[in-house]
């Protein structure tokens, strides 16, 4: 299969150059009386050497991605690496005429001097040099929307399933028996709590269900409702949920997948203060360094090496599907790391990289 690929793509590169071998033999025979033979072996030199060199052309243009902005090194690259295409190619092409016509190199080479010849090869090697990095980087620019559009793809079908995994996770009966029992516990001592405990499952429930959420949000309506999520979680466990927030203010500058940290909170929730009677706390904590957003939440359950009771490794559905997310929307430019501790104190810690993309909200465009 692999070699058929590579016979393919030869036939490719070799269909390409096919039209410019075919001109350069009409060319090369309008001036030399129809002399086939003469224009062909020129030809395969010529347009042969070009193809060959068009390879290093090829690989010097992946290497060297189109800047996004003017970038006077990179030009000065290119202009380098044209002339020095040019004075190969047309060495090689002398080095053909000479052997094609029984002559020494030199001799060739002072004739093509002489005739101011070898002026119009320098230009015809640097305009071909131009015609593949031109064609290298379109293909380049081809192959990125073509990524862009299915890491697109990928992240919506990934929202989809994220969506549908926090609606499920809320609205399965362990969740809602709980959040049911809290409420009429509070009916019967606190109306008030009570009402604000409805309150807030409304609102948990109405922002799950949402239409128009996009594979980002601002992380300022993450936070709004990871708040909220809490805010119902502790009038459930009361003092067994401490919590602690380290938010850096730029934070708010940067968009995140949606869900992104109300999962990484509802996990901690889940694995470390619902099954442990004395409760315990989790750390929230964001920061921004060079364009890097850093989110964490860190929380005080048992760790798997050397606890006393092992717990299983934080690695189910929900942290699964935000990292297949986190590689849809970001590429390789975001990670998701789980940290485990290696005593009864030594908590877990799940921490997220991503690049610091402003919202639209944030940059005040609207549209």
């Amino acid at each position: 299969m692999r070699n058929r690929r590579v016979v393919v793509r030869i036939a490719v590169i070799a269909g390409a150059w096919l039209p410019f071998f075919v001109f350069w033999i009409f060319f090369v025979m309008s001036f030399t009386k129809g002399n086939l033979g003469f224009a062909a072996t020129s030809g395969a030199f010529s347009i042969g050497g070009a193809a060959l060199l068009g390879l290093g052309v090829w690989r010097f243009c992946r290497n060297r991605p189109w800047p996004m902005r003017v970038r006077l090194s990179f030009y000065a690259k290119h202009l380098a690496a044209a002339a020095a295409y040019a004075a190969i190619w047309l060495t090689a092409l002398n080095a053909g005429f000479a052997l094609v016509e029984g002559k020494p190199f030199v001799e060739m080479l002072n004739s093509s001097l002489r005739s101011h010849v070898i002026g119009w090869q320098f230009l015809m090697g640097a305009w071909l040099y131009g015609l593949i990095a031109g064609v290298s980087y379109a293909i380049q620019i081809r192959e990125g929307a073509s990524e862009s559009e299915r890491r697109a793809l990928r992240a919506e079908s990934a929202l989809v399933a994220a969506r549908l995994e926090a609606l499920r996770s809320r609205l399965n009966p362990h969740f809602l028996f709980n959040a049911l029992h809290t409420v009429g516990a509070l009916v019967r001592q606190d109306s008030a709590r009570a009402e604000n405990a409805v309150e807030k499952l409304g609102d948990i429930l109405r922002h799950t269900l949402r239409d128009d959420l996009g594979e980002t949000v601002s992380f300022r309506e993450e936070w709004a409702l990871t708040e909220r999520y809490l805010e119902f979680e502790q009038l459930r466990y009361e003092e067994r949920l401490s919590v602690s927030r380290e938010i850096d203010p730029s934070s708010f500058s940067c968009s995140t997948p949606s869900f992104a940290l109300q999962t990484l909170v509802e996990n901690a929730v889940r694995h470390s203060i619902a099954h442990r009677v004395e409760g315990g706390r989790i750390e929230i904590s964001t920061r921004v360094s060079d364009g890097t957003f850093f989110l964490r939440v860190r929380d005080e359950g048992a760790g798997i090496i050397g606890s006393p009771v092992a717990e299983p490794p934080r690695n189910g559905y929900g942290l699964r599907a935000l990292r297949e997310r986190l590689e849809a929307v970001y590429g390789d430019a975001a990670s998701l790391v789980v940290r485990s501790g290696d005593g009864a104190g030594g908590g877990y810690e799940v921490s997220i990289t991503m690049p610091c993309h402003p919202t639209a909200v944030e940059t005040g465009d609207e549209s």
